[in-house]
């Protein structure tokens, strides 16, 4: 038994060790490449990237000869140099990304920076990430990545295994009369993407469509038209709840959802999206907010009355970031709050600014709402919840990995040295 008696302090070494080495790699940035729902086209997208960052170049390499892929930036500021340069090494192709601003890159570590439209269809396998990751902050400090991750998602019509597509021909033997109005409800399944078509045969019999997500529902008024652009396939509707404590900084602790859709433009119409904010807010006035990652800004969309069922009707034109707050901070206290359960108004004339500052410069956790005000989610534990990667800056958990280490193989070496004297052995 002496022999063995020390085998508990290595295995508990090595756990260590593996525990330091996966909250290291927790830190890296990760490369995104998300299919957008347009033919050929992929979102490109930073994850984990700290709001220190001005500056960036990375590569991203596909298996095969392509040409060059048009390039739309999210932001096209002249003042920012944003480039992906195109070349051919071994008979792939190298995607080449160099961006250079004036203000840090993003100000949540995740940020959507351009959609890439090539002039075939590339299957998720295709691509994978080059060497290593270069990022600058304003004073010109170096910081590099080496191998950074990359994750990419395609839908089917990429080669992917992916999602499956609700069109009018699954739909249309669905639509009721209600009211003298033609509506149509479907239950939409983790991972299933609206195909345009439904969209747009929707609209030719001015359907009110409503698409139940199980947590929450997106209802879309039709009859007014719809509006679809060119080589659009199909529009990923899924949202999740996010945590940043920045956006909640932002609304002085306020807030009591935060949310983001999948997709990230123009609706093809005006919509309501039906959230949960639990029940004991119901009869409270909430504010929604738009997060403009171009601005940092946090801009006034409506005020709304949460209903007994604790739903909050959110109207919406655009997809992205949101955050849904008891306090309004675009207008003066003793401006008046609309009636009605599900009422909006319009952006008041005159509006105060809500700076979002930056996610890793927000040390200490943001103040709560009062008692009677304190969140919480009506998701299910099994809902996704993205943490939005805040956090300790990158080089703590590192630090304090090397440190454990250090004190693991220190106590391993006294305990080897007195089991070599006192004639033990592991």
């Amino acid at each position: 038994m002496k022999r063995f008696r020390f085998l508990p302090l290595l295995l508990a070494v090595l756990v260590l060790a593996l525990t330091a080495v996966t909250a290291f790699a927790a830190q890296q940035p990760c490369i995104v490449l998300r299919s957008s729902g347009v033919k050929n086209q992929y979102t490109l997208r930073l994850d984990a990237f700290h709001t220190k960052f001005e500056s960036v170049q990375f590569d991203i390499i596909i298996d095969r000869q392509v040409e060059a892929p048009q390039v739309t930036w999210r932001d096209d500021s002249p003042a920012h140099f944003q480039e992906v340069r195109t070349s051919t090494e071994n008979g792939k192709t190298v995607l080449t990304v160099i961006i250079d601003r004036l203000r840090p890159i993003t100000n949540l570590k995740s940020v959507e920076l351009a959609d890439l439209t090539f002039s075939q269809s590339l299957p998720a396998s295709a691509f994978t990430a080059g060497a290593e990751m270069v990022a600058l902050d304003k004073y010109q400090e170096k910081t590099v990545y080496q191998e950074p991750a990359i994750k990419v998602t395609s839908s089917s019509s990429e080669g992917g295994s992916g999602s499956s597509s609700l069109g009018w021909s699954e739909a249309s033997g669905k639509v009721t009369q209600s009211g003298g109005k033609s509506t149509l409800s479907l239950r939409v399944h983790s991972g299933e993407t609206i195909s345009q078509d439904l969209f747009l045969q929707a609209a030719e019999e001015k359907v009110l469509l409503t698409l139940d997500y199980g947590n929450y529902l997106w209802t879309f008024d039709t009859s007014k038209g719809v509006s679809i652009p060119d080589g659009r396939i199909y529009y990923d509707l899924s949202a999740e709840k996010i945590s940043y404590r920045n956006l909640s900084a932002a609304v002085e602790g306020s807030d009591i959802a935060q949310l983001e859709t999948t997709f990230s433009g123009s609706l093809p119409c005006p919509a309501t999206l039906s959230w949960p904010v639990g029940e004991e807010y119901a009869g409270k006035t909430v504010y929604l907010s738009f997060y403009n990652e171009n601005t940092t800004k946090l801009e006034y969309r409506a005020s709304v009355k949460v209903d007994e069922n604790g739903m909050a009707e959110l109207p919406l034109t655009y997809g992205g970031r949101y955050v849904i707050s008891l306090r309004n901070l675009w207008v003066q206290p003793e401006a008046a709050a609309p009636a009605g359960p599900a009422q909006t108004t319009p952006p008041p004339e005159s509006t105060a600014e809500v700076v979002v500052p930056p996610e890793d410069e927000v040390t200490a956790e943001p103040v709560e709402p009062p008692v009677e005000d304190t969140a919480v989610s009506s998701l299910p534990p099994e809902a996704v919840e993205d943490t939005g990667a805040g956090g300790l800056p990158g080089w703590v958990l590192p630090l304090v990995g090397v440190l454990i280490l250090a004190a693991g193989g220190t106590a391993l070496f006294f305990q080897l040295r007195t089991g070599k004297n006192g004639d033990y052995s592991i």
